[in-house]
């Protein structure tokens, strides 16, 4: 998907700051559900990847990285957070340029202890929003989004 891999690149390339030692680890599996942006039907049948999200906390400001990059910066009020990268831009020759921003909310749980913020098994449970911010692409329009569940598991500490 155009939108992810352009995160990477892009986040990767605007902050060279690594992973804090004492970040929360989550394996986090991110699966597409509702698309307005692929009028063609293309994404259909959806998307589904998994990451590596860490979680560094300031107080209540988070630092999101995603495989160990910087992904987004948000907040924390209790078992909730709410998170959204920068405007992105991608430059992609065949299909325009393209400029968009993931939001995401997400319930967490800081640890493997079963703290009752998510029920269940996980201790990552939210969705992520991605929404075209501007589009030279004739066939993807500014304003439409492409929403994704995200679900994962804290990763304790080795040692």
């Amino acid at each position: 998907m155009i939108f992810l891999s352009a995160a990477s690149l892009l986040i990767a390339c605007i902050h060279n700051s690594k992973v804090p030692d004492d970040a929360l680890v989550y394996t986090v599996e991110v699966t597409g559900s509702t698309d307005t942006c692929h009028t063609d039907g293309s994404m259909d049948g959806g998307w589904q990847d998994t990451f590596e999200y860490a979680v560094s906390f300031d107080a209540s400001s988070a630092d999101l990285y995603m495989d160990g990059e910087p992904f987004a910066a948000g907040t924390q009020s209790g078992c909730n957070l709410t998170y959204q990268s920068v405007v992105i831009g991608a430059d992609d020759r065949a299909a325009g340029a393209i400029k968009w921003q993931l939001t995401g909310a997400a319930k967490l749980e800081t640890d493997a202890s079963g703290d009752a913020c998510v029920e269940g098994d996980t201790e990552w449970l939210g969705t992520e929003t991605i929404t075209v911010i501007s589009s030279e692409d004739d066939a993807i329009v500014p304003g439409c989004t492409y929403t994704m569940s995200t679900v994962g598991d804290y990763i304790p500490p080795e040692g």
